[in-house]
């Protein structure tokens, strides 16, 4: 299960790497421009509260990865015109030109609409002097040498549809927007695929934007792929009811956001101007995982950081048999109040699966919590049983980035109320939160073929895939939705019908 220790170090060090990318970048700036629109204080309708942010965002993550950004929030129709002429004569001169729209769009007779806050538009006529039209954003992206780019985050379920009178009666107002052609070197990505909506979200941003925030920036991540990665976080997050869709296609020469490190280095970056054991140390010297500073000293025996990397190995290597006691709990200790292995799911769960439960969590010093499983009554229905088990991440979250985790689910009932724990293993560098591993008991309900519970971090989905393994998306409090994929260590359907019970 997992990363071997080394690999992830390795992980690390690639970080090195990226560092010296983002320096190249940043040299690129002067020929990459940005033009982001936030719209959530409607004059007209209902305020929409997360635009705001979904802008502010998205030109933070756009100004880092080089760009030159123009924002526009809460936007009146003179501050969008304005703005996009000024932005159109800027990205004659860019080689990347990106416009990302966070509001309310819409479709009025196949043409679609971007939406300012002052925008009344009591008939389809309106829109012509109220709003700005996907084809003219297009047009000005067009402009560039290279990649031309809109992103909208536009396709809410829009109030001004139902109240707006048509000039004939044939002409649809729709509030999802139409599909859209764009050509030459232009990309449009919808937040939803046309003729439907996507939802504004609950959190600080949007699944959309969430989903964008979590891959702009990744090094190497050509520019459609990043958008396959985009559709796939946002169809987890919204039980696959929102899907995004990119319009447009491009040549065979692939274009990268962020570059990948072996292109920022053959294009000629400048040399880093921290030295690479620098770097590596400034990422890992809060860690607690001793491999880390193992592969540090490995790779940098003679730092001047090498003494203090032996101290820190030290004091990781003291705290790991601790933590490593409490995973590898006897099965009697984890078999409950009985003290007996056999009790645990009534035998079905054995001494031997306990060891090696045990065995993962501490090869991922994962904290396991005391657990007994106990088997369901024989009302409760078998779609119900199947999420009685335990399942442990091979690919830490976020492509490996966050935390490895555990699962274990051990009661459900025919109400489908499922009770379980939620365990997890220490913060990587690039963990959001540094946070010492952990578990947690939780309780939730299963709906079809998924469980949902919440707690003060996140609203959490977990969903039963073929072959019964889990898929995980945290919908946070604080805007991120985060993935992962666990894979089944033991799961009570497979052993009833092993055992014929």
């Amino acid at each position: 299960m997992g990363f071997p220790l080394a690999r992830s170090a390795v992980l690390l060090l690639g970080l090195v790497i990226v560092a010296t990318g983002l320096q190249l970048e940043t040299a690129l700036g002067a020929s990459r421009v940005a033009l982001v629109i936030g719209n959530g204080a409607y004059q007209k309708v209902e305020t929409l509260p997360n635009p705001p942010n979904d802008a502010t965002d998205i030109a933070a993550s756009l100004g880092r990865l080089g760009f030159s950004v123009r924002t526009l929030t809460d936007a009146r129709f003179e501050d969008m015109r304005r703005g996009l002429i000024e932005f159109g004569r800027e990205a004659r001169e860019a080689d990347m030109a990106v416009v990302f729209f966070a509001g309310h769009g819409m479709e009025i007779g196949g043409e679609n609409w971007l939406i300012p806050i002052d925008a009344e538009l009591r008939n389809d006529t309106d829109a012509e002097n109220e709003a700005v039209s996907l084809r003219a954003v297009m047009l000005q992206v067009a402009n560039a040498r290279g990649l031309g780019l809109v992103i909208l985050d536009a396709c809410r379920n829009n109030p001004f549809a139902a109240k707006m009178t048509r000039s004939i009666r044939t002409r649809a107002v729709a509030s999802g927007l139409a599909r859209t052609e764009p050509t030459d070197n232009v990309l449009v990505a919808y937040a939803a695929k046309d003729g439907t909506t996507a939802t504004d979200g609950a959190g600080r941003n949007s699944p959309f934007t969430t989903a964008l925030l979590n891959n702009l920036e990744k090094p190497g991540l050509e520019v459609t792929f990043m958008f396959r990665n985009v559709r796939d976080e946002v169809m987890g997050a919204t039980k696959r009811e929102q899907q995004p869709f990119v319009y447009g296609s491009l040549s065979k020469e692939a274009i990268y956001l962020k570059s990948p490190p072996s292109t920022a280095a053959a294009a000629g970056a400048p040399p880093a101007a921290v030295p690479p054991d620098e770097l590596l140390w400034s990422t890992i010297r809060e860690s607690k995982v001793s491999a880390l500073f193992e592969e540090f000293l490995r790779r940098f025996p003679n730092s001047a950081r090498a003494p203090e990397a032996r101290t820190r190995l030290a004091e990781a290597q003291k705290a790991t048999p601790a933590q490593a006691r409490v995973a590898l709990q006897t099965p009697a200790a984890n078999a409950g109040a009985s003290g007996s292995d056999t009790a645990q799911a009534g035998g079905l769960f054995t001494g031997q699966d306990a060891q090696r439960v045990a065995a993962i969590a501490s090869q991922h010093q994962i904290p396991l919590p005391q657990f007994r499983i106990n088997r369901p009554d024989a009302k409760v229905p078998s779609d119900v049983r199947r999420f009685v088990g335990i399942w442990a991440t091979k690919i830490a979250f976020g492509g490996g980035r966050g935390r490895q985790t555990m699962i274990i689910i051990t009661d459900v009932d025919a109400d489908r109320r499922v009770v379980g724990y939620w365990a997890f293993g220490p913060p990587t560098p690039t963990t959001a939160d540094q946070n010492p591993a952990n578990s947690f008991a939780f309780t939730g309900r299963i709906e079809g073929d998924t469980l949902h519970f919440e707690n003060r971090i996140a609203n959490w989905v977990i969903t039963l895939t073929v072959g019964d393994n889990l898929h995980v998306a945290q919908q946070r409090k604080d805007g991120r939705t985060p993935t992962a994929n666990l894979e089944a260590v033991w799961r009570l359907a497979e052993r009833e019908r092993s055992a014929g019970r």
